[in-house]
């Protein structure tokens, strides 16, 4: 009797270790490309076809409602208090992003098909927005470079936009390295109710890999000043707008993160353009502080009490990006970036699968599985 109890314990912790191992043991090997960073001598502007009255739509794109028996964190909010809400704060758009489950809002929101991907105990999730199904491969222990990666390259195909969630959460969700090579998305969220995450975008950018700065609220309960209304993200749509719409504006930068308080925007207008040499931000209303940041996170230049502000196109950067404060609000533009052409640089890609150490490194997992296998057998 007690033999057979081993035996089952033995099984137990077999299926336990294949489960666990098995999506590590299938994940590919990369080869790490250098570095290559913005260049050429021209500039991409995102905003350059955006004029100072441009409607900005708020956005909201990761929220979460009662879902899985309530067994989620979002148990507390009912789609019709979360509809009345943020109807009520102005938004345009929102879309729920359950975990692993996409649920459309009703109440006369337009439905956007996204979910939170992931379900790994160091929270390295993913907004997946536009979604055409629910991908469930995921790696629950701690994620390596390689994993992550794998995981957006699987997740990218199945969205129309992809963003990474919460970088500087969890323990952390991605460390700063990691944006240092990891590519195949569209967007980070710099602010979220958790963090905000700064040094992570310019990672990113610093190492030529082009992506947008989103804000969302992460919202777990609706009636919660701190975790609704706090960050959102601000796109130009027309008054009749479609998914589409949304999704070209994530897709081309046009679009501006703010990290607020109910949905408060002080500032309802900003342009930026390029004239002559300069940097040029125009805004409908006096700013406390216009930040010029640049390589490496690093603050060029900085206007105070201005409504306009201009700095000149530095030689020796690849990306200048522009943070525009007011009071207890924040504004992240897009950067603009160096480029052979004016149109919108292909994103740098870091990180190539390696085929031949792929199958090699597969190989040893299955001897390792066949070894257990047969030394479970002789037992």
């Amino acid at each position: 009797m007690a033999g057979s109890t081993r035996q089952g314990l033995r099984i137990i912790l077999l299926l336990i270790f294949l489960v666990l191992s098995f999506p590590y043991a299938a994940a590919p090997i990369y080869t790490i490309l250098p570095a290559e960073h913005f260049h050429g001598n021209e500039w991409f502007n995102p905003y350059h076809d955006v004029d100072l009255n441009t409607p900005w739509k708020k956005v909201n794109t990761h929220l979460h409602s009662r879902v899985w028996w309530g067994t989620t964190d979002g148990h507390k909010n009912t789609l019709h208090e979360i509809a009345a809400v943020y109807r009520q704060l102005g938004y345009a758009a929102i879309a729920l992003s359950n975990y692993q489950r996409i649920d459309s809002i009703g109440y006369g929101w337009t439905h956007l098909p996204c979910y939170e991907h992931g379900y790994n105990i160091q929270k390295t999730h993913q907004i997946v927005l536009g979604a055409q199904s629910v991908i469930w491969l995921d790696c629950i222990l701690p994620q390596t470079l390689f994993i992550k990666q794998w995981i957006l390259d699987i997740l990218r195909p199945t969205a129309e936009i992809t963003i990474l969630a919460h970088p500087a959460f969890g323990r952390p969700s991605y460390y700063e390295r990691d944006l240092n090579f990891l590519g195949n998305y569209d967007g980070i969220e710099v602010f979220n109710h958790y963090r905000t995450s700064w040094a992570h975008w310019d990672s990113a950018l610093s190492n030529g890999i082009i992506v947008w700065a989103v804000g969302n609220d992460d919202c777990h309960d609706v009636q919660s000043n701190k975790e609704t209304g706090v960050c959102l993200t601000l796109a130009p749509l027309p008054v009749q707008w479609k998914p589409s719409d949304l999704y070209h504006a994530f897709h081309s930068g046009k679009t501006i993160a703010v990290r607020t308080y109910q949905a408060s925007l002080p500032i309802t207008g900003i342009i930026q353009r390029i004239q002559k040499d300069s940097l040029v931000v125009v805004l409908t209303s006096t700013a406390d502080s216009v930040r010029f940041v640049s390589d490496g996170g690093k603050i060029a230049f900085v206007a105070s009490n201005t409504a306009r502000a201009a700095m000149p196109l530095l030689a020796s950067a690849s990306y200048i990006r522009v943070e525009v404060y007011c009071g207890n609000t924040t504004y992240a533009l897009n950067p603009v970036v160096r480029t052979s052409s004016a149109s919108i640089p292909t994103q740098s890609r870091r990180l190539r699968e390696d085929v031949p150490l792929t199958l090699l490194y597969r190989l040893v997992w299955m001897l390792i599985y066949v070894n257990i296998g047969l030394l479970l057998i002789r037992r």
